[in-house]
Order: C-alpha cells, then structure tokens, then sequence
C-alpha cells in the first residue's frame, strides 16, 4: 500500500470511530520516552477526563530526545479547554487544544501523526463507543 493510500485509508478509519470534537497537542517538559508518554497521558485521561472517547499518537520529538502526543478526543464537549490545559501544563507540560472543524482535520491528523515512521497510537472508546455495544458497527472493505 503506498503512502498516499495508507494516509487515506486511516483517516476514513479513524473518523469512523467517532464524531471527533477536539484535537489535541501535548508536550512533556522532559525527554519523556514512549513509555512514559504513554503511561502518563493514559493517567491524564482516566482521572482527568473520564468518560471522553480518545484516539492518539505519540509522535518522536523533532529537535530533542523524546515524544509528545496528539490526540483526538470525543464526548468532551461540556469540558473546559482552557481547564484541561491548565490541568495538563501543571503536570507535564505545554498544550494546544482546539476544536475539529470537519472530517480534513481528522484526515490532516492521520496524515501529519498517525502513519509516520517512529510513531505509536492507540484508542480508547467509552460507553456506547466501545466495540462490545451490540449497536458498535466498524465499516469493512465491501459493506
């Protein structure tokens, strides 16, 4: 599959898995390495935002050691932007939050993070969101 296509094909997935309402960017004031990122940005999610559907990235810091995240987020929308930063910056670091604006954003997303070389994702669906719902259904090549 080439790049192009690759891109492509994540970012319908990705879009299939809920109505994105946030996007996300979020540093470490330290070289956190994957492990880190991924153990302290699950935390941040399970108490700090419990009950928010997320996809997410880690992606290798560009001009030092180290990752940060990108994320998507879903069910969020009676959260406070500005408090979540706060919250984040207090523990780990600088952060950039901003709503999604239509279905090329997620897209964008994909393309820039998700299926670069040296980067990790994972997804967390809450509630009716999660694959064991009866009425969770996936889109699959030919439906």
């Amino acid at each position: 599959m080439k790049v192009a296509q690759l891109n492509v094909a994540m970012g319908d997935w990705v879009h299939s898995l809920a109505p994105w309402q946030v996007i996300s960017h979020m540093t470490f004031s330290w070289e956190a390495s994957i492990q880190s990122a991924q153990r302290c940005y699950e935390k941040f999610m399970r108490v700090e935002m419990w009950g928010v559907s997320y996809f997410y990235a880690l992606e290798q810091n560009p001009s030092r050691d180290g990752f940060h995240v990108h994320a998507l987020w879903c069910d969020c929308l009676n959260r406070s932007r500005r408090q979540i930063w706060q919250d984040w910056f207090d523990r780990y670091g600088r952060a950039r939050i901003e709503p999604v604006n239509n279905r090329d954003d997620v897209a964008d997303y994909c393309a820039k993070y998700v299926t670069k070389e040296n980067s990790w994702w994972n997804v967390k669906l809450m509630g009716s969101r999660h694959p064991s719902m009866a009425d969770f259904k996936l889109a699959t090549d030919g439906e």
